[in-house]
């Protein structure tokens, strides 16, 4: 803090120097003479060139001339020059500038700068030891005492990029304080500095399975499946695996993995009845009656100068009435015109299949895939009739911003 105010002054100082180095410089009395030196030569040269005319007959009235050239002299030559020259500003009229300089900074600067959080931060990392002893103690609870302990650990991970425990105890804390972001960030770098901690691997595979971005989903099929090489037994592994693939509709993988938790695990297990439970669902996906709704999707030629470039696709369907979908399945973008199918297995709840749908009602949106880029494509189907095995032509040729 002692710096921050250090450099505070000499900013200051800085500024009142410009202001008043300039007022108490003396007058340039060089340049002055200079002025008139050129002045005086500028007079003979052109007296010098009324002789020579009056000589030649060329000028019939000098004097008149002469009066009028030394007019124009004495027009350049300032009033009371040596008096203002004599008089120095004095040191004390400078005095109200300066001091309204240096609080008119300060004023501004504590209504735009920030001070308040900079004070606050100051008190946070005050206070950091005490927050890691009650984090590492479990008595660290409140939301606002957790987003003060993720701004200690964000400030002490500048000097400590590598401090693998610090990344994992900020990714607690965006898991505790709801942002999935912050903890997928956390977690990602902590893999990244120890990929070998099984610990870290589960975390971090388990927030993989939760991101919307395909690619997350098979990175965290990847690590998962390395951890279940090296223990074809970890319970956490096989649930999480089993989640994933349930996500990506891959039921027979959830199903045998689902299986084999519910084997090794003792019969008081904590959710076991819903590890059964989702068991009994991915099983009734398997035995569905196999009504889909297959689904053809163009683009109009005016959108295609609207096209992202690397874009998703959203197929939402619902019945017509309501406007909260039953099925939804989201896929990257590909070429036109695009095929694909819609069954049970998108169904959003397992109380409410697609296969009990007697009628339907189609929307697609195109979006680039960034979040603060609110620009999509969409389309609209009509209300169709739904009985098992309906193909359903949809264009997609509006633009919303």
């Amino acid at each position: 803090m002692i710096g921050f105010w250090l450099t505070i002054i000499i900013l200051l100082l800085i500024a009142s120097a410009l202001l008043v180095i300039p007022a108490l410089r003396k007058p340039d009395d060089k340049q002055q003479n200079d002025r008139d030196a050129i002045n005086k030569v500028y007079y003979q040269q052109r007296l010098n060139e009324l002789n020579a005319d009056e000589d030649q007959g060329v000028v019939a009235d000098r004097e008149t001339l002469v009066a009028e050239l030394q007019h124009n002299l004495l027009e350049d030559i300032p009033e009371d020059r040596a008096k203002v020259s004599s008089v120095p500003l004095s040191k004390m009229t400078l005095v109200p500038g300066v001091l309204l300089l240096v609080v008119v900074s300060l004023g501004l600067y504590m209504n735009t700068g920030g001070l308040a959080k900079v004070l606050q931060w100051q008190q946070i990392m005050k206070e950091m030891p005490d927050l890691r002893h009650r984090a590492d103690t479990g008595q660290l609870s409140a939301p606002e005492d957790i987003a003060r302990f993720g701004l200690g650990l964000r400030t002490d991970l500048l000097s400590e990029p590598k401090n693998v425990r610090d990344w994992t105890m900020l990714g607690l804390a965006g898991l505790k304080m709801g942002d999935s972001a912050m903890a997928l960030q956390a977690y990602e770098k902590a893999y990244q500095l120890a990929p070998d901690d099984a610990y870290i691997q589960i975390i971090y595979a388990k927030l993989l399975t939760r991101s919307n971005n395909p690619n997350d989903s098979q990175e965290a099929a990847k690590i998962l499946k390395r951890m279940l090489t090296a223990d074809p037994n970890n319970i956490d592994a096989l649930s999480a695996i089993a989640m994933n693939a349930f996500g990506q509709g891959d039921f027979n993988q959830a199903i045998a993995a689902w299986e084999k938790v519910i084997a090794l695990s003792p019969a008081d297990a904590k959710d076991l009845d819903v590890i059964k439970n989702s068991l009994a669902y991915a099983k009734s996906q398997i035995t569905a009656s196999g009504s889909k709704l297959s689904v053809t999707l163009t683009l109009s030629p005016d959108m295609q100068k609207y096209l992202p470039a690397n874009g998703r696709i959203l197929i939402a369907v619902t019945d017509g009435e309501s406007r909260v979908p039953v099925a939804v399945k989201q896929l990257p973008l590909g070429q036109f015109p695009l095929e694909l199918s819609i069954d049970d297995s998108n169904s959003m709840m397992p109380a409410r299949l697609l296969s009990s749908l007697k009628q339907v009602k189609i929307s697609a949106k195109i979006t680039s895939g960034d979040e603060a880029d609110t620009k999509a494509l969409s389309g609209e189907s009509e209300i169709h009739s739904f009985t098992a095995n309906e193909k359903i032509d949809l264009t997609i040729g509006h633009f919303k911003q």
